[in-house]
């Protein structure tokens, strides 16, 4: 996958041994010291590729700053301030009060400052964010312990199921899960409270494959999950099992949290184990691994 490969190249050409930057590239956040502890984060969002058909205005502006907080939630951090970065193209101009609504509602509801922005013009619809939270216990995803519980926040599969069936010429008032695909919601409280006992965490964006193979890579451990721990009867509703276990596992954009602790807690779907990689012990007595894929920014 191209884009996990530009990271690492980033990552290598990047790196910094300044005491004040205590995790670098290669997490949800950055975390520096200078005199406090702050959590660092960015995405972008581009038309072509991250906002479905039918999105409202207000919905883009939403999205735009819950990517960024939900970085901040995998890493247990309270959000605090966000900049952000719009280019308008010219379908989009009259829109533009609209999109910082959405983001200024969001921003109200997490008592979070909007400090800041820069706006330019162009052929299309691109904002980046920049997000800066406070982590009184930073929760990266190289912690993961042999014994662990690996748990989730919430139910997945939910967006990508929705983003298909508008795809396959559903309305937005007839998709499954409209809010999960155009507002998902950033899990931030609950990575505050997780963060008290949590030894890694990542929030579940591109998949949950993704996010289990980066904590078990960088923790050194494996991950072995199981069939018969993973709720699907939300998905089965509206497609075949073989199909939900697939979005459920490969699927992104549900914006919830994985973590590994000793306390159980949301929904348990497996533990931490010796060795490296994703496996899913399935209901037959198979063992079988997890493939490193989800959704790719094409």
């Amino acid at each position: 996958m191209k884009e996990f490969e530009l990271i690492g190249k980033a990552k290598e050409l990047l790196k910094t041994d300044r005491s004040d930057v205590i995790v670098g590239i290669d997490d949800d956040c950055a975390l520096v010291d200078v005199g406090l502890k702050l959590a660092l984060t960015t995405d972008c969002l581009h038309e072509k590729t991250d906002f479905p058909k039918g999105i409202k205005p207000e919905e883009i502006g939403h999205l735009a700053l819950a990517v960024n907080l939900s970085d901040l939630a995998g890493c247990g951090a309270k959000p605090l301030f966000f900049l952000y970065t719009i280019t308008l193209s010219d379908k989009w101009i009259d829109y533009f009060e609209r999109i910082l609504k959405g983001m200024k509602d969001l921003a109200d509801k997490y008592d979070v400052a909007i400090v800041g922005g820069d706006t330019d013009f162009g052929d299309e619809l691109h904002i980046s964010g920049f997000a800066i939270g406070k982590a009184e216990r930073f929760v990266g995803r190289d912690g993961a312990e042999v014994g662990d519980k690996v748990c989730i926040t919430g139910l997945l599969g939910k967006a990508q199921l929705s983003l298909e069936q508008l795809m396959n010429g559903l309305g937005r008032d007839e998709i499954a899960y409209p809010d999960s695909l155009f507002k998902p919601e950033p899990r931030v409280e609950e990575g505050l409270r997780i963060a008290k006992h949590a030894n890694a965490m990542t929030d579940i964006s591109d998949s949950l494959a993704i996010s289990l193979h980066q904590i078990a890579k960088a923790s050194g451990v494996g991950i072995k999950i199981y069939e018969d721990r993973i709720p699907l009867d939300h998905l089965t509703r509206f497609v075949d099992y073989e199909k939900a276990l697939e979005l459920f596992l490969y699927s992104g954009g549900d914006y919830e949290l994985t973590f590994t602790s000793k306390k159980s807690e949301y929904i348990e779907i497996g533990e931490v184990v010796e060795g490296e990689g994703v496996w899913i012990a399935m209901r037959d007595g198979r063992v079988e691994e997890v493939e490193f894929r989800g959704y790719i920014h094409i």
